[in-house]
């Protein structure tokens, strides 16, 4: 590799041969009842209730992609904390990525849908819609984190 047209040859062979997924982001979004806040999603007739989320972009971290999506469905704020769940998705075919996040101290300010979401509704953890497995595990794993460490660690937040 201490030539450069290796390099560029190594460089143009992964781009054509190693395989390429879309990356999908989302969020468990806990207030500090402990209620999460779900969507209806105008694209996900299957299941319309569903975290906050949506598709990483070029060059874009998982981490502004899953609050970027927030704030473009909700209007919302959030602080991010660990990843809850990493899947392998068939349909649609993706890698599905899910955080868990809280909302900023303070009173949150109202909701402000974007056009693809018919409504939202914050839920007690025991009294969930019928939600896509995925999104059950998150939620459960976020259940379980909260009841074992409170605020968590290495927050980030966008304005």
């Amino acid at each position: 590799m201490r030539w450069p047209f290796l390099r560029r040859f190594m460089h143009w062979g992964i781009r054509l041969f190693v395989p390429k997924r879309p990356v999908g982001v989302g969020l468990v979004l806990t207030d500090r009842n402990g209620r999460i806040l779900l969507l209806r999603h105008v694209f996900h007739p299957e299941h319309p209730w569903g975290l906050p989320g949506g598709w990483l972009k070029r060059h874009e971290t998982p981490q502004d992609g899953a609050l970027r999506e927030l704030q473009e469905e909700t209007g919302l704020t959030a602080d991010l904390g660990p990843v809850l769940a990493i899947d392998d998705i068939d349909r649609p075919f993706h890698i599905g990525i899910i955080f868990l996040a809280s909302l900023p101290a303070g009173q949150p300010p109202p909701l402000t849908l974007s056009s693809e979401i018919i409504a939202a509704d914050w839920f007690r953890p025991d009294d969930l819609p019928d939600l896509l497995p995925f999104h059950q595990r998150a939620i459960e794993t976020a259940v379980r984190y909260r009841q074992s460490y409170a605020p968590f660690p290495n927050t980030k937040a966008i304005r």
